[in-house]
């Protein structure tokens, strides 16, 4: 997929973030669990395990490529321009310390795409203004996985959704329970970690997480 048609993505659309634990336990393991994710409906997908070696990176993002081949999903590396391009994958997230916009574009080329985190509405149209893609906006919720002492909450999530064009995933703390109020703000589109990977049936709670946003 590439970067024309990244607005073309379901609308509903869960974007699983995804570890190396699969991997790390056997790589059938992992290959099962993407699999069965895409069948659920996930049509994206990024991964980064700073445990794991550049090589590592390299060989998993290898394999995601060829499991999202001839699919309706891609993946996208994490931080790291240079292991997305050497992965093959369909682009690369970046954090606000993370590389520029305009570094990685030069890196990784017009075809693929660049998402950009913010936790600001300042912050968001500066991702528009550098020729970001997609953004991720949060973190809306406190997270079981990664550890924040600021949250955005639902407000920057309205403001997004009203005044922001390219498309933009609310992140941070979504689960069943509260995916609810990020469609009510007007956003339909949600990254996602524990509420997928810590789940007893990781299928089912795609499903949930598409049936509340739609």
């Amino acid at each position: 997929m590439d970067s024309p048609t990244f607005t073309a993505l379901p609308c509903p659309t869960v974007y699983v973030l995804l570890d190396g634990r699969r991997w790390m336990e056997s790589h059938r393991a992992f290959d099962e669990q993407v699999n069965q994710l895409i069948d659920a409906g996930v049509t994206l997908f990024q991964f980064r395990d700073k445990r794991l070696s550049d090589r590592d990176h390299v060989a998993i993002g290898q394999r995601l490529s060829r499991l999202v081949n001839e699919t309706n999903a891609a993946w996208i590396m994490n931080d790291r321009t240079d292991l997305a391009i050497a992965s093959g994958a369909a682009g690369v997230h970046l954090g606000q310390d993370d590389l520029s916009v305009e570094a990685a574009r030069k890196m990784i080329g017009d075809r693929k795409w660049i998402g950009v985190s913010t936790h600001s509405i300042q912050q968001a149209r500066q991702a528009v203004a550098d020729g970001a893609d997609y953004i991720g906006v949060g973190p809306v919720f406190e997270s079981q996985t990664k550890q924040f002492t600021d949250f955005v909450g639902v407000d920057l999530v309205a403001a997004v959704a009203k005044e922001i064009q390219i498309p933009a995933f609310a992140i941070g703390g979504i689960n069943l329970e509260n995916a609810s109020q990020i469609r009510d703000a007007g956003l339909r589109r949600v990254a996602v970690s524990g509420v997928v990977n810590q789940s007893n049936n990781p299928v089912a709670a795609v499903k949930a997480l598409l049936t509340e946003l739609t």
